[in-house]
């Protein structure tokens, strides 16, 4: 299958001032949110707002991306699409919702027990209100992302963030509601864009086939199943640093972290942006049986994204210690030695996020849960290891080892899939073609 020159950089372009505008939303909110309520605010914040993130990966329970895939690979079946569409989004909301009950119920045992910070526990309880909405979200991103209508996709992510930055900004600093301020920005948009984006999707949502079709329902939820292990382990793997320091040592130091971690979130822009095309062509591929097509896809764009994001890795160690200052002030610049030692591992492994929907959309969905649990797995021990003696240096180190570690073994998984000419995939079941309704 040729793909369309045109057609994969305006996609890409749309998807990059997404992932770019909520980057740069988040970046400038971290700014003020840091000048403003200081090292250990932020890093209050920053603990409720991980929570946040966790429920963006766990609440939606991976539906969003199984919509990615089953829409793009019957594309040219309204029908199928409609079952696949209808029961996502209805499984979507009831997990959503169960989620949150869980997280609300949970805000006492995590912020007194674990982290020993009791200001934290009504910013949790506040953060679970968000979860349904975030898995309706999801799931129209999901389906917007398989029919590559990345005008929307970005449209909707655009609104959403520069919706938090207005609210958080104007609760902050003009109604000086401080912390609570802070989550309540995010909260509050969260709520109104969940509730309102359906609205997007409405041609394909039938609610009276929602739950019916089984078959839909098993193979959304199966293969959501897996891909949400797969991110919240992940995810857990990226923010278990933030974490740990917040259980080892205080939330000054969390603060101090969280800029280091954000300046290396830049790494991630352009390889996210790609991943919004190359996931739903690879789906589109794989529905095709074209496993060439594949393997050209993989090997051209991970090696273009490891070249961008070594490029960009070493900009920002270059002129790091001088934004840093300009941005945050000097009460920060402990940050910048673990950004140095943040960079390289993470430069390696962000490369592999133009790619990283790869395994998920040639029906491997099961393997990246189990490589991001190695991951995390390790991440944990190191960081048990490193963190009461080398601070939160330690917590920079163990991510850049676990970073490089789990790129390695990411592309050999891959490479043994559709590398060669005698692929793991040459042989296989096309399993799909079993739960088409």
């Amino acid at each position: 299958m040729k793909i369309p020159v045109s057609k994969a950089i305006i996609d890409v372009q749309w998807a990059f001032i997404s992932i770019a505008t909520a980057s740069l939303a988040h970046f400038i909110l971290r700014i003020v949110l840091g000048r403003e309520l200081g090292p250990e605010g932020l890093g209050v914040y920053t603990l409720a707002f991980t929570i946040y993130l966790f429920g963006m990966q766990f609440a939606a329970f991976g539906i969003g991306t199984a919509l990615t895939k089953y829409v793009a690979e019957f594309l040219d079946n309204h029908v199928a699409i409609r079952n696949y569409v209808s029961s996502g989004m209805v499984s979507s909301i009831i997990v959503g919702a169960l989620m949150g009950v869980a997280l609300y119920f949970l805000a006492p045992s995590i912020a007194v027990s674990f982290f020993r910070i009791p200001e934290l526990e009504p910013l949790i309880q506040l953060t679970a209100l968000c979860y349904p909405f975030i898995a309706i979200q999801k799931a129209v991103l999901g389906t917007l992302n398989g029919f590559r209508k990345m005008h929307l996709y970005a449209f909707l992510n655009i609104i959403q963030n520069v919706t938090v930055v207005v609210a958080s900004i104007t609760l902050v600093l003009l109604a000086g509601m401080g912390v609570m301020g802070a989550v309540i920005g995010f909260v509050g948009p969260t709520i109104l864009i969940g509730s309102v984006c359906p609205v997007l999707i409405r041609d394909w949502i039938q609610l009276d086939v929602s739950l019916s079709n089984i078959a839909a329902l098993r193979a959304t939820t199966v293969f959501g199943f897996y891909v949400m292990l797969g991110d919240s382990i992940s995810f857990l793997s990226g923010q278990i640093d933030s974490i740990m320091i917040g259980y080892y040592l205080n939330p000054t130091e969390v603060g101090i972290y969280a800029v280091a971690f954000l300046f290396t979130q830049i790494l991630t822009l352009i390889p996210t942006a790609v991943q919004g095309v190359t996931a739903p062509v690879t789906a589109t591929l794989y529905g095709k049986r074209d496993i060439e097509g594949i393997r050209r896809l993989f090997y051209s764009t991970l090696k273009k994204s490891l070249l961008i994001s070594a490029g960009i890795a070493t900009l920002i160690a270059v002129f790091g210690q001088y934004v840093i200052v300009l941005l945050f002030t000097e009460e920060y610049l402990m940050s910048y030695t673990p950004l140095l030692i943040l960079l390289p591992g993470y430069a390696v492994n962000a490369s592999f996020g133009a790619v990283g929907a790869t395994l998920a959309n040639i029906g491997k969905v099961h393997i990246p849960f189990r490589i991001s649990a190695v991951s995390g797995a390790l991440k944990i021990v190191l960081n048990i290891l490193l963190i009461p003696h080398l601070g939160i240096n330690g917590a920079a180190l163990t991510t850049g080892v676990a970073a490089v570690i789990s790129f390695g073994i990411k592309v050999a998984v891959v490479h043994h899939y559709i590398g060669g000419h005698c692929s793991g995939l040459d042989q296989r079941e096309h399993a799909s073609d079993e739960l088409t309704p």
